[in-house]
């Protein structure tokens, strides 16, 4: 016969989890290429991780800077604006060997998000 008090824990504990997100673990690049993570003793793999765009390599964002007053020189005029009105801004490094990461698990699933490199100050 079930005991009617574990029961009832045991629905609270399961009730009480769908509403409280998981919290957010640090994790360390262990492998770059393939990116591999580690976490606490959990190791994780491409294919069960997520990664914020600008964290990879050759990342890439359109920019815009609009026309302002330049200083500087050149060897024959002057410069006295300088704009940027359809570029592209490549990142060349990505997440690597060492650096800390603060990841995210997702819900009900073996995966996790990776948010951010993070630092110590």
């Amino acid at each position: 016969m079930k005991n009617q008090y574990i029961e009832l824990i045991k629905h609270m504990q399961k009730q009480g989890t769908k509403f409280n997100p998981p919290a957010i673990e640090i994790g360390v690049v262990i492998n770059a290429e393939p990116l591999t993570i580690k976490i606490g003793d959990l190791q994780l793999t491409k294919d069960d991780i997520w990664v914020a765009d600008f964290l990879l390599s050759k990342y890439k964002r359109k920019m815009s800077i609009p026309s302002t007053k330049a200083t500087g020189s050149t060897t024959e005029e002057g410069i006295t604006s300088i704009g940027i009105p359809n570029g592209e801004l490549e990142f060349t490094e990505g997440l690597k060997i060492g650096d800390s990461i603060a990841c995210l698990a997702v819900m009900d699933r073996q995966e996790y998000v990776v948010l951010a490199r993070v630092v110590r100050p």
